[in-house]
């Protein structure tokens, strides 16, 4: 029955650990699409859907820490409240980062290096 808690107190760090191994990877696939001769016009919804299932990870991430902080263990909500206005900084920054290699990917910026 411990480890149900253990679960429940560790969701939310769960949560924005996931977002930020899919943003790794998104990162490293737009960067890998750089790289692409063809047509751009697929590359740009490619890049826009891969965009859009982000932005859904980053809210189940931030739906996942609002709901399951609360019900942590008394020194862990502590940690999560102090963190809490953070937590939209993270994940809006993390999704920055790539849009623009998204943007970058979309317009084969610096192909020639």
């Amino acid at each position: 029955m411990g480890s149900i808690f253990t679960i429940i107190d560790m969701l939310p760090a769960y949560g924005l650990l996931c977002y930020l191994l899919v943003a790794i990877c998104i990162v490293i696939a737009f960067r890998a699409m750089i790289r692409i001769e063809g047509e751009r016009r697929r590359l740009r919804v490619a890049v826009v859907a891969m965009l859009a299932g982000s932005a859904f990870v980053a809210l189940l991430a931030y739906a996942t820490y609002a709901i399951a902080a609360p019900y942590a263990q008394p020194d862990m909500v502590d940690f999560y409240r102090t963190y809490q206005p953070v937590v939209p900084l993270f994940l809006t920054g993390l999704f920055c980062v790539q849009a623009v290699s998204g943007v970058a990917a979309a317009t084969g910026w610096r192909r020639g290096r």
